[in-house]
Parts: C-alpha cells; structure tokens; sequence
C-alpha cells in the first residue's frame, strides 16, 4: 500500500503541473517569419487502398511555400488500387513503387528514403505523410517556422467526418483526441517535455536522422522505444497545435500503448537514464489510465479508513480532491465547446467497452464463435503425380486446396497422407513446402515446378501457377510455345538442383 500511494502522489503532482503550465496563455504568432525557406522532402507513404492519395499529392503541390524548395516523395508499398503510371507522368512527384508479396512496411520504406537521400547536403528536413491524411495549403510554410525552434516536432491531428455530421460515438472520439492534444501534449511541449513521436505525421531534421540512423516503426511501442532514442540524445518531440493536418474519423487510432507494455520499458529503462530529457520521459511511461487511478485511490482510501496507515485517510481523501481539481482546470484550458464536455465524459463508457472487449477471455470466446460460424470458401482439386526415390517412380496424388484464398497441399500415397503445416498465399509456395519436406526423406516430386525445363509465366495473377516447357525434345518445333502448370509431370522430368543461400 506504501508503494501504491507514492505512486499515486508522484502522479498527482505531475498531474497538478501540467494543470498548472496550461493556464499560461499561448501567445499567438502573428507573422511566422524565418531568415530562409529550408529545401524541404516531404515523403508520402500509401498501402493497401490510397483513396486519398491523390487528393493530397494536389494539396502538396499547391503549397503557398516556394516550389524550389520542396520535393515530393510518394512511396507505393503495394498499393491496390493507385495508378503509378499516373503518378509518374507528374514531374513534380518522385514515385518509389514496392511491389512485393507484402508490404515492406512503413519503418522500411521511410528507411529507404532516408539511405536514398543521405548524401544530398543541401536538404534541411523531411516531412513525413500518411496518405490518408489532408493538409492546408500554408502546412510547410508552418513547417519550416517551427524548424527553426524544434528538431522533431508532431502536427495537430484534426479528424473529419465522412458525413455532414459525426455520429455520437464519433464525436465522442474526436473531442476525447482533442483534449489529449490541447491538454497534455501541448502542456509537456511548453514544459520542454517529450511527446510520443506519432509516425502517421511528423517532421525531422536531416541530419538529427543521420544522427539517430534508421527508423523502426512497427507498431505503437516501437514508436515509444525511437522516441526513447531521441530522449538519450536529449531531443525532445515537441506538439505543434498550429501546424494541422486532417484525416477521417473513421481512421481515428486510440495511439495510446498498453499499460503493462509501457510498464515493460518502464522497467527495463528505469536504470539507464544518462539525462534529465530520458529520466521524465521514462517515469511518464508510468503513468496510470483514469480507471487504474480510480481504483488505486479507492484502495487507498479504504485501506486507510479500516487499518492504520502511516498516511491519515483525510490526507489521501485531501490528495484525491486535488487531482479532481486539477482535472477540471484542465477541461478548462483544453478550450472545449461546452456540448463537448458531454462528450468527453462519455469516453470513459468506451474505455471500458474496449477494455472488456479484448478481455482475454471475451477474446477467446469471440474467436472460437467467430471460427465455429465462419463460412470457409474451400475449393479442392486432386491429380495424379510421380514420386521417386532416386530408383523406382512411384504414383501418387496431390490434393491441392485453396481455404478462402490460402494454399495448402496434401500428399496421398497408399491411404497415407501429409499437409502442409502453413498457409500460403500462392499455390508454389505451399508445393515448395512439400518438396522440402519429401526431400528430408530422399525423395524428389516430379512435377513441373520442379523440373529443370520449367519457366514460370508472369500473368499478373497471385498463384502464378502457369508457365511453358523448354525441353528441347525430338520433334519439337522451332520456336514453339508449350503451355504447363506446375503440378503437372512428364516422362522427360529432369530435377532443377537448386542451392539456398540464406
């Protein structure tokens, strides 16, 4: 109980700090004047479906911030419905097209450009974009003011409806967004305290990037973890409610990690803090959801008024009341609409919603429901195949099945048979699967894929299950074409010896 009250009393002075800070008028800036215009690359990354892409490429370029000193960077991480040929044909837009089986990511493509980019000396800052983000037309003009106070710095998200109206739930969202910005981001930026970098839009020095070297953003604790590599180097992620950007509401993100998983590097950094800038962003990590401070206070308080306690209940009921105090100098100084105060109260009925939600045994129970009711799109399909043993072929069967949209392979021989363990996206992935696996008992799968003649043909399709033979038997034609899969076999198999390198 000791433990718990120091905890609670360390977070309530915090708390009543903060208060405290954001009741100091921002002084307004009236002319964002800057000795130069800082050359600017403002890189836009876009996976799966980029309906706003296009829209904000135009915003871009129509940028009241001379056009000299900015490039535009738009990174297509396999995109599904964007045109590169369209982008391209615009020679203001630089376009990177990664088209792999996945997407890379938007820690790697970010990682490109900044190896891409490194050696250009006269490049001050990037400014990284979302594609499902919207900006006004002074953005990197107000960029390039705040460079000349901060290194790093996040941009005030600004949600939008899809609608002429938000819905109850979706105002409840925005207003609880705003009131996290306004109070506590802005406050810690005033402070000289760090803030969470959020990868969906920040901005960042060149050559603090070459300091700090590549990025690695996987999910939320991993932008907690680069913002702790910036802290050890004493740099601070400063809010700027000024500088706006939009996206839907319907995209809105809690951008809040978990308690226990914040707690995690709380514990492993607790000891390794070599500045003030680590120290206070570390102990923040720390710092209790409201239903967490609730109960803890609850505890505290009955604890108190039944067992003697080394601190009178009066005392922790006084300190409790003072954090309610503080609290509501904050709703004031978020400057809230008064109908959004409703709003915001409401939050704490979502909270809870998701928390009992992604309990884990709701979870669990959801899953096995959701497994049990699923309708399973299965498609089966059984040929004829030879195996061999280096001296004897031998006739088997290949069950080849696609479970909504996911290949799987099981080998028949004499009533016995084996599937593949994993899921595949292409059909050749799950037959090299189980070539490897009869390879481990000597024996070779005589169909096409494995076959030395065999060239696959790249039709645009997922499977790529279609190619031609290039065995250049007796009789063949010149220049003759010979269509295939590669599940059929034929008598001139040869096997294709293949060396891994890892």
């Amino acid at each position: 109980m000791i433990f718990l009250y120091i905890y609670i009393t360390v977070f309530t002075v915090y708390f009543i700090i903060l208060a405290i800070a954001s009741m100091k008028s921002s002084r307004k800036i009236r002319d964002k004047y800057t000795p130069r215009d800082a050359n600017l690359c403002v890189v836009v990354y876009a996976t799966g479906r980029t309906d706003t892409l296009e829209n904000l490429i135009k915003q871009l370029k129509n940028q009241n911030y001379p056009k000299q000193n900015y490039t535009i960077y738009t990174i297509l991480d396999k995109c599904e419905n964007i045109s590169e040929v369209t982008l391209q044909s615009d020679l203001n837009v630089n376009v990177i097209n990664i088209n792999n089986l996945e997407p890379v990511g938007k820690s790697q493509a970010y990682s490109i450009i900044a190896e891409k980019l490194q050696e250009i000396k006269d490049l001050d800052a990037y400014v990284f974009l979302d594609s499902n983000n919207y900006v006004d037309s002074d953005f990197l003009t107000n960029a390039n003011y705040y460079l000349t106070k901060y290194d790093v710095f996040n941009p005030m998200v600004n949600y939008l409806p899809q609608s002429d109206k938000y819905s109850f739930w979706q105002e409840v969202k925005s207003v609880y967004s705003r009131y996290i910005s306004k109070f506590v981001y802005k406050t810690r930026t005033r402070l000289g305290l760090t803030n969470i970098i959020n990868t969906d839009s920040f901005v960042i020095k060149k050559n603090l990037l070459n300091r700090i070297g590549s990025f690695d953003f996987q999910d939320l604790i991993s932008e907690v973890q680069y913002t702790l590599k910036l802290a050890n180097e004493r740099i601070s992620v400063a809010f700027v409610d000024d500088l706006k950007v939009y996206k839907s509401i319907e995209k809105f993100d809690y951008r809040i990690p978990s308690l226990s998983r914040r707690m995690n590097i709380f514990w492993a950094n607790l000891t390794k803090t070599p500045n003030f800038t680590t120290q206070e962003f570390v102990m923040s990590l720390a710092v209790p959801n409201w239903l967490t401070c609730i109960l803890i206070y609850f505890m505290l308080l009955r604890h108190a008024y039944v067992f003697p306690f080394w601190v009178g209940y009066s005392t922790i009921l006084i300190t409790f009341i003072v954090l309610i105090i503080a609290f509501c100098v904050s709703l004031l100084n978020a400057n809230l609409y008064p109908k959004e105060y409703l709003y915001l109260f409401m939050y704490p009925f979502i909270s809870i919603a998701k928390m009992t939600y992604n309990f884990p045994p709701v979870r669990g129970v959801r899953n096995i429901i959701k497994i049990t009711t699923r309708k399973h799109n299965i498609e089966k399909m059984t040929i004829n195949v030879v195996v061999s043993d280096g001296k004897k072929d031998y006739t088997c069967q290949l069950e080849l099945i696609s479970d909504d949209g996911l290949a799987k392979v099981r080998f028949i021989n004499k009533g016995k048979n084996y599937l593949t363990k994993n899921n595949h996206l292409r059909m050749v992935d799950a037959i090299r699967e189980l070539t490897a696996k009869l390879a481990d008992y000597g024996l070779t799968l005589k169909v096409c894929q494995c076959c030395k003649y065999f060239q696959s043909v790249v039709d645009g399709s997922t499977n790529m299950i279609k190619g031609c033979c290039n065995c250049q038997f007796q009789g063949r034609t010149p220049g003759d074409i010979i269509p295939t899969l590669v599940w059929n076999t034929c008598p001139r198999f040869e096997e294709h010896n293949v060396v891994n390198l890892f």
